[in-house]
């Protein structure tokens, strides 16, 4: 009885052994991308920051009018100030109030359009590099591809960054 027991734990040892080297061998081609390389070079091939200024171009060209609009009637207070009648130096205050205010608010709601778009754009850019990533590491038999800045050590030839963004289309 001894000798069967001894038997069925020495199997035990063995066949739990063998399935740790096979979990093991099987999780041993590890790579890597460094995101955010990836992504400004992306940013520049795809010109995302150019886009995204010419959408926003005519926007900003009208915050810049305004804010000439508002200069002028600022020198105008200092230069003719004294020579005003008070109800002139009233108008122009108000009108300065009115140009304030509609700068404000359309300057927040061109930094909200930019960021949002900024997200857009940058999504798009995720999306191709998930894709590109998947198709990388597939065709390189790798079982697990991590980002870069989670390696502390790895081998330059487990580096797949440059791979995915060549896949990248």
């Amino acid at each position: 009885m001894k000798q069967w027991i001894k038997a069925a734990s020495l199997g035990l040892v063995i066949l739990s052994s063998s399935m740790y080297a096979n979990a093991a061998e099987a999780a041993q081609k590890i790579g890597y991308v460094s995101t955010g390389q990836a992504m400004s070079e992306l940013a520049t091939r795809y010109k995302v920051q150019e886009k995204l200024q010419k959408e926003f171009s005519g926007r900003v060209a009208a915050l810049r009018s305004i804010e000439g609009k508002m200069k002028t009637k600022i020198e105008k207070m200092k230069r003719d100030g004294e020579l005003m009648t008070p109800t002139q130096r009233t108008d122009i205050q108000r009108q300065l109030a009115a140009l304030d205010s509609d700068y404000k608010l359309k300057a927040k709601a061109l930094a909200e359009d930019q960021r949002r778009r900024g997200m857009e754009e940058e999504q798009k850019l995720v999306k191709k590099i998930r894709t590109a990533i998947d198709t990388v590491a597939k065709k390189n038999g790798y079982n697990v591809v991590l980002d870069a800045q989670a390696v502390l050590f790895a081998s330059k030839s487990d580096d797949l960054s440059s791979k995915v963004i060549a896949a990248v289309k």
